[in-house]
C-alpha cells in the first residue's frame, strides 16, 4: 500500500518564461503554465486564460493517475519486433528525418500505440544523455498514466497530434524539454498503430516540429498501406491458388482480413472464427488439430503461413484448412432438442449440448473415448452422468492416476481387473499425470482387455496451468496433483497417441472451457447450488451477481465457479447472493497473473469498497491511501462494483 503523502508546502512563484507557440523564449502575456501548474497542484482552481485547455485535461488526468511530480517511474519492456509493419514503413522515413535533423538539438522518437518507445535518433550528445537520464529511451513507456502530460503520451490519450511545451509538463523532470507528436494510424482501419514524436531542448522548441511530425505520420501511413495491399494481394493468390487442388474447407486470415469459401463460410460461425485466429500461429501441414465448433462439430484443421513480398519478415497470412471429422457419430446433430438433458449437469448452449450428444452415442456402443478440456471444466461428472442416462445399473468405477504416482503396479491391476469384468464403465482419471512408462504399461492392460463391451473413458487434462485458481486455492498456487511441467508435458503427448487409428481409444471428445459457453452460466449457477443443499426458491443470484459471475474469465472452469458460489452462499447476509458476497477475486478483471501480495492489495481494496458502499474516497481513507492511488489501483486491477462512487 502506498502511504498519503502530506501535500508539500509550495513557495509562490513568479510568473515565468516560457515558449510561445512561435518558439521565442519570452513571457506570453495571456498563458502561464508554470503558474497555472503551481495552482493546480495546491488544489486551487486554474483560470482557464493560464493554460492551453487539452493541457489543464492532461494535468487532471496524471493526477487521477497519481503521477509522481517529482520522480520519473516509467516501466521498462523490451519486448519489440523490430520487423513489424510500423517499423518496415517507418524505418526510411525515421532514415531521411534523422539525416535532415544531423547537428541540431532535435530527437526522433517512434513509439508503439501505447507510448512505449521504440526507436530513438538523435545527433546531439547532451540532449541524448538528458533523455537516458528521464528514462526518454528504447523499452520505456511515456504513457500518461506513468510520466504524467507529454507529447507522447497526451498524443496517444487524445488520439491527436500533440505538443507540450517545457513548464507545461506535469513532472518537474521533464521541463526541460519541449516535444511535438502525431498518432500513426492504419489507413484501412483508423485504428492508432503508434507515434512519431520530435523532442528538443525547452528554448530551442519551434512550431515546425508540430507541421514535421504529421507529415512523417502521413509519410508513414501512406507506406503502411502500400505494405498493407502488398499482405492483401499475397493472401488473396494463396487463397485462389490454393482453391482448386484443396478438398476442404478454406481460409485465409491476416490482421484484418477473412477470406473463406463456401464450405467455410456454411461451417463456421463468428465464435469459430475467433478461436482461429488464435490456432493460427500453432498450425502445420503436417499435424492436424481438433477444433469443436460452435454448433457441437467437430472440424480436424490444419494450416500453414504464407509469405509474402512485403518488406517484414515475418507472414502476411495463414492459410487454414478444415474439414468435419467423417464418422457421422463424432457430430453432434444439428437440433439441439434431440440431446436429452442429464441430472446434475447443466448447459443448453449448442457447443455443450454438442458434446453430450458425442458422448452420449459413444456410450451406447461401448466406443473407448478419450475426454480431454481444460482443468476444471467437469469431465468427471459429465462422463459420470452419461454413463447415468445409458446403462444406470451397471457399475461405474473411476481409477484416478494421481493415486499411481507413488507406485504403478497396484493401479494398474485395479484397472485391468475392472477392465476385466466385461460390463459398466471404467473410467481413467487425469491419464496426463501418468509419466510415459506408466503410459506403455496402461498400453498393454487396455490391449489385453481390448474386447470387453463396456464403455471405457479416459479423461486427459490439456493446458493445465499453474494459474488456474478458485477461491479454494490461492491465487497463483497450482492445484494438488498437477505434477511437474515436464510430466504434463510428457504425459499428454504420449497420450494423444492413443486416439491414432491403431490406438487404443478411438475417439476424442473435447470439453469446452467455461469462458466459450458462459450463456450456461445462469443454468449452472442454479445446478450447483441447489447441489449444494439450497433449495430452487433460495438458490438464485441477483441480475448484478449474474451478470459478475458472466464477465469472469474462469481460468479454474466450472471447478472454480462452484468454489465461487460456495464462497457466496457462505458470506450472503440475504436470501439472495449478492454481488458483493461474491469473492474479491471475481469482481476485479486483471489484464496479468498476479502476485500473492498484489492479490492481497486487491482483495483489502475490494473490502474497503464493499465495507463502505462503493465509496472511493472512503475507502482510500481507510486504508490510508490517497485517492488517486486508489482509483490508480482500481483500473490496474480491473475492479467493478456497480455504480460507480467518489
Amino acid at each position: 500500500m502506498e502511504p498519503v503523502d502530506p501535500m508539500e508546502e509550495t513557495a509562490p512563484t513568479k510568473p515565468s518564461h516560457t515558449v510561445s507557440a512561435l518558439g521565442r523564449d519570452r513571457p506570453v502575456p495571456h498563458l502561464n503554465p508554470a503558474r497555472a501548474r503551481t495552482m493546480f497542484l495546491e488544489g486551487e482552481s486554474v483560470p482557464s486564460a493560464e493554460v492551453r485547455p487539452p493541457i489543464l485535461d492532461s494535468w487532471q488526468r496524471s493526477r487521477f493517475w497519481g503521477v509522481d511530480t517529482d520522480r520519473i517511474e516509467a516501466p521498462y519492456n523490451a519486448d519489440f519486433d523490430p520487423h513489424s509493419r510500423l517499423a518496415t514503413a517507418a524505418r526510411p522515413v525515421l532514415d531521411r528525418l534523422s539525416e535532415a535533423l544531423h547537428g541540431t538539438p532535435m530527437c526522433l522518437i517512434l513509439t508503439d500505440s501505447k507510448g512505449r518507445v521504440r526507436e530513438r535518433r538523435t545527433g546531439d550528445r547532451a540532449l541524448h544523455h538528458h533523455l537516458d537520464d528521464i528514462c526518454l529511451a528504447p523499452g520505456f513507456s511515456y504513457a500518461e498514466e506513468y510520466v504524467g502530460t507529454n507529447g507522447i503520451g497526451t498524443a496517444a490519450e487524445d488520439g491527436r497530434t500533440a505538443h507540450v511545451f517545457g513548464s507545461e509538463h506535469f513532472s518537474e523532470r521533464l521541463q526541460r524539454v519541449s516535444c511535438a507528436a502525431a498518432p500513426i494510424r492504419n489507413p484501412a482501419s483508423g485504428r492508432v498503430l503508434g507515434l512519431i514524436d520530435l523532442t528538443s531542448w525547452q528554448h530551442s522548441a519551434s512550431p515546425l516540429m508540430l507541421a514535421l511530425v504529421r507529415e512523417a505520420a502521413a509519410d508513414i501511413e501512406e507506406r503502411l498501406l502500400d505494405i498493407g495491399s502488398e499482405r492483401e494481394r499475397a493472401a488473396l493468390r494463396a487463397f485462389l491458388t490454393s482453391r482448386p487442388s484443396s478438398q476442404r474447407a478454406l481460409v485465409t486470415l491476416t490482421d484484418g482480413l477473412l477470406l473463406a469459401d463456401a464450405a467455410a463460410t456454411e461451417m463456421l460461425s463468428p465464435a469459430d472464427h475467433r478461436r482461429l485466429r488464435e490456432l493460427a500461429g500453432s498450425l502445420s501441414e503436417r499435424h492436424e488439430q481438433r477444433l469443436l465448433l460452435n454448433d457441437g462439430r467437430t472440424a480436424q484443421v490444419r494450416g500453414r503461413q504464407v509469405d509474402g513480398e512485403a518488406p517484414d519478415k515475418g507472414p502476411v497470412a495463414y492459410l487454414i484448412e478444415l474439414r468435419l471429422v467423417a464418422d457421422r457419430e463424432q457430430s453432434a446433430p444439428r437440433g439441439t432438442g434431440q440431446v436429452p438433458r442429464l441430472p446434475g449437469v447443466a448447459g443448453s448452449s449448442p457447443v455443450f449440448r454438442g458434446v453430450v450428444a458425442q458422448l452420449i452415442r459413444h456410450c451406447e456402443q461401448g466406443r473407448w473415448t478419450l475426454v480431454d478440456g481444460e482443468a476444471g471444466t467437469g469431465k468427471l461428472e459429465l462422463v459420470r452422468a452419461v454413463h447415468r442416462h445409458v446403462s444406470p445399473t451397471t457399475p461405474f468405477g473411476v481409477h484416478d492416476a494421481a493415486n499411481a504416482r507413488d507406485g504403478s503396479a497396484r493401479w494398474l491391476q485395479a484397472v485391468f481387473r475392472d477392465l476385466s469384468e466385461d460390463r459398466g464403465t471404467v473410467v481413467l482419471r487425469h491419464l496426463d499425470l501418468l509419466p510415459a512408462p506408466d503410459l506403455g504399461r496402461l498400453d498393454g492392460v487396455l490391449r489385453a482387455t481390448a474386447g470387453r463391451s463396456g464403455w471405457v473413458a479416459a479423461l486427459l487434462t490439456r493446458d493445465r496451468t499453474a494459474g488456474a485458481t478458485s477461491p479454494q486455492w490461492g491465487e497463483g498456487r497450482p492445484r494438488p496433483g498437477t505434477g511437474t511441467a515436464a510430466d504434463r508435458r510428457q504425459g499428454a503427448e504420449t497420450a494423444s497417441a492413443f486416439t491414432t487409428p491403431t490406438g487404443r481409444l478411438g475417439v476424442e471428445v473435447t470439453v469446452p472451457p467455461l469462458r466459450h459457453r458462459t450463456a450456461d452460466i445462469p443454468a449452472l449457477v442454479s445446478c450447483l447450488l441447489t447441489r449444494h443443499g439450497r433449495n430452487k426458491a433460495d438458490g438464485r443470484c441477483t441480475d448484478g451477481a449474474l451478470r459478475a459471475l458472466c464477465r469472469a474469465s474462469w481460468p479454474g472452469n466450472v471447478h472454480q465457479l462452484e468454489g465461487s458460489l460456495r464462497y457466496a452462499d457462505a458470506h450472503r447476509s440475504g436470501p439472495l447472493i449478492e454481488e458483493t458476497d461474491l469473492p474479491p477475486s471475481l469482481l476485479s478483471q486483471a489484464q496479468r497473473p498476479l502476485s500473492p501480495w498484489e492479490s492481497t492489495e486487491r482483495d483489502m481494496i475490494v473490502q474497503a469498497l464493499l465495507d463502505h458502499g462503493g465509496d472511493k474516497r472512503k475507502a482510500a481513507r481507510a486504508l490510508g491511501i490517497s485517492r488517486a492511488t486508489i482509483y490508480r489501483k482500481i483500473t490496474g486491477y480491473g475492479i467493478r462494483l456497480g455504480p460507480d462512487k467518489g
